[in-house]
């Protein structure tokens, strides 16, 4: 039983840190499709915004001014906007990824998987391959190492959350 209850803790540790793997790999693939999502709109209002507005503008700036100027006025417009909306769209690609996950609540789960059996079975009266039991004062010192273990789990545990960690 102690073998198979160890096996099926591990496996059950294991799915837990493949899940929050599966969870960071999402929230990175959908940052870097909001990037490219937020570049490709950028893309497509340029293509939209020469498309409607350089006939007009044009030909409205060629009417008031010179041809030149009209050119000038036009495509230093749209340079703008296509400029900003690659910027933007750089920035986005350029932050820090998130870090990948510790598996520090699996340790934990790791830790009271392996301590409270252990725990158990020392606390137990054992008998031995021969019948003879454990004298009285060997249990309280074996009980003891346990409730010792565990305060020192739960120490831990707690200066962790306590520092951030």
């Amino acid at each position: 039983m102690g073998a198979n209850t160890l096996s099926s803790s591990l496996s059950l540790i294991f799915r837990s840190y493949l899940g929050d793997l599966r969870h960071w790999i999402g929230r990175l693939v959908t940052g870097y499709a909001v990037a490219c999502g937020v570049m490709l709109f950028g893309a497509v209002s340029l293509l939209i915004a020469i498309g409607i507005g350089v006939g007009a503008a044009f030909h409205a700036l060629e009417m008031r001014y010179d041809i030149w100027i009209a050119y000038a006025v036009v495509g230093g417009a749209f340079l703008l906007l296509g400029l900003v909306g690659l910027l933007a769209g750089r920035i986005l690609l350029a932050r820090p990824a998130p870090a990948v996950p510790r598996p520090s609540r699996q340790a934990d789960m790791l830790k009271r998987a392996i301590a409270v059996p252990v725990a158990a079975r020392l606390i137990a009266t054992p008998r031995s391959g021969s019948g003879a039991s454990v004298d009285p004062t060997t249990q309280v010192l074996a009980a003891g190492a346990a409730i010792m273990l565990v305060g020192w789990f739960a120490a831990s545990y707690f200066k962790r959350r306590h520092d951030g960690i």
